[in-house]
C-alpha cells in the first residue's frame, strides 16, 4: 500500500487535534481540581458520585433533625432543673413550717410559697419558639391552665396538654422523643398542686395538711429527678449520633473525592507530556507540509 503525503498529513492533523483536546481537558483538570466535569468524563464513577450525595443529603437532613431534637431535649432540661430548684427550696420552707407554724413565721412562709408556685407555673408553661415544651403534641396548647383563689393566687393548674410524644427520625432506622413524657407533664401538674397546697397549709398553720403536702412533695421528687436523668439520656443518645453523622459524612465526601478529584501531581506531569508531545506534533507537521509543498513544485 502506498503511503501519500495526504495521508501522512492527515494523520498529523488527527493526532494534533486529539492531543490539542488532551490538553485542553487537563488543562481544566488543573485549574478546577476536578477530574469529572460532565459525565461522559466517567460514566461509572458518576453514577457512583450521585449515589454518594444523595447519601449526604440524607444524612445531612437527618443533622439537622439532629439539631432540632437537641434544642429541645436541652430546653426540657433547662425546664427540668428549674423545677429542681423550685423543689428544693420548697423542701426547706416545708420542713422549717413542720418545726412550728405560728401567726408570726406562716404568712411569711406562705408568701415565699406562693412566689414558688408562680415560678414553676410559669417554667411548666415554658416555649421554644412558638411551641410548648411540656403539651406533648400538642404544642399549640399551653399545657398548664390555672384557677385562682379569692386572693388571685394560683389555687391549681389542670393539664391541657396530652400524653402523646412526637418522634423525630435521626436515621434511616430509627428516631427519638426529645420532648418529656405523657406521665412527667402531669407530675408537673402534681408538683405545682402540691405548691399550692404548702402554701394554703402554711397560711393557715394547719400541720396536718403541711404533713400530707409534704409527703406528695416527696412523690413529686421522684417524678423530677425521673425526668431529669431521662431527659440527660435522651441528649447523650442524640450527641452519639451527631458523632456518628459526621464520621458518615467525613467518609462520604473522602469517597467523593476519590472518585471526582484529580491527582493534580500525576495531572500536571501528565499534562507536559502532552503539551511536549503537542508540540512536537505541531513541528513535525510545519515540516512534512514543507516537504510537500517541495515536492509539489519539483
Amino acid at each position: 500500500m502506498r503511503i501519500t503525503n495526504n495521508m501522512v498529513t492527515n494523520n498529523l492533523l488527527s493526532e494534533i487535534q486529539q492531543l490539542n483536546t488532551q490538553q485542553s481537558t487537563l488543562q481544566t483538570e488543573v485549574g478546577s481540581g476536578l477530574r469529572i466535569t460532565q459525565p461522559s468524563d466517567d460514566p461509572a464513577a458518576v453514577g457512583q458520585v450521585l449515589n454518594l450525595e444523595s447519601q449526604n443529603t440524607q444524612i445531612t437532613q437527618y443533622g439537622n433533625n439532629a439539631n432540632r431534637a437537641l434544642s429541645v431535649s436541652q430546653a426540657s432540661y433547662s425546664g427540668l432543673n428549674s423545677l429542681m430548684q423550685v423543689f428544693n427550696r420548697a423542701s426547706e420552707l416545708a420542713a422549717e413550717g413542720g418545726n412550728g407554724v405560728d401567726a408570726t413565721n406562716g404568712p411569711t412562709l406562705a408568701t415565699e410559697m406562693d412566689q414558688l408556685v408562680q415560678q414553676a407555673t410559669q417554667v411548666a408553661n415554658s416555649q421554644l419558639g412558638s411551641e410548648y415544651l411540656y403539651s406533648g403534641t400538642a404544642v399549640t396548647t399551653a399545657p398548664f391552665t390555672t384557677t385562682l383563689n379569692g386572693q388571685g393566687q394560683i389555687a391549681s393548674v389542670a393539664y391541657a396538654g396530652n400524653a402523646t410524644q412526637a418522634a423525630i427520625p435521626l436515621s434511616g432506622t430509627t428516631s427519638i422523643s426529645p420532648w418529656t413524657a405523657g406521665s412527667t407533664n402531669t407530675g408537673i401538674r402534681d408538683f405545682i398542686n402540691t405548691l399550692a397546697s404548702l402554701r394554703d397549709a402554711l397560711s393557715s398553720g394547719d400541720t396536718a395538711a403541711l404533713t400530707t403536702a409534704t409527703t406528695n412533695l416527696n412523690t413529686s421528687e421522684d417524678t423530677l429527678t425521673s425526668a431529669v436523668a431521662e431527659t440527660g439520656a435522651v441528649q447523650a443518645r442524640i450527641l452519639s449520633d451527631q458523632t456518628q453523622q459526621q464520621a458518615g459524612l467525613t467518609e462520604i465526601s473522602s469517597q467523593i473525592s476519590s472518585l471526582a478529584d484529580a491527582d493534580l501531581p500525576s495531572t500536571i506531569v501528565h499534562l507536559n507530556q502532552v503539551q511536549l508531545a503537542y508540540q512536537a506534533a505541531l513541528q513535525t507537521a510545519g515540516q512534512v507540509m514543507q516537504l510537500s509543498i517541495l515536492n509539489y513544485i519539483h
